[in-house]
């Protein structure tokens, strides 16, 4: 049997029994958990980056998205908390829609 040590989304373990795939999964300690979190950002992150067309970066945006809302319920934020605060940066700082680059600045 593979080895995979990752994180997977709940419905995974089920899906692969349904399929007769035998597996093996444990559940993790928090501090484990928001380990494998950041982790598996980073490998969303990656996949989102190498994705060559905009279906496969939507899809790839939508797991980060599920893996941030993760993280922020280890701080006890709900998704919508999460984007109550990224409202309130967006009144102060703005968004990206301009396509700013800073060159420079004193």
């Amino acid at each position: 049997m593979p080895s995979h040590d990752k994180l997977v989304r709940d419905l995974i373990p089920e899906q692969l029994a349904a399929r007769g795939v035998r597996h093996q999964v444990r559940v993790l300690r928090r501090r484990e958990y928001a380990d494998a979190l950041r982790a598996k950002l980073m490998e969303e992150v990656a996949e989102y980056v190498s994705a060559s067309t905009g279906e496969e970066r939507l899809a790839e945006l939508a797991d980060i998205l599920e893996v941030v809302n993760a993280l922020a319920g280890l701080d006890g934020a709900t998704p919508g908390d999460l984007d109550r605060r990224r409202s309130a940066k967006a009144s102060r700082n703005g968004v990206f829609e301009r396509r700013f680059l800073l060159i420079e600045s004193d």
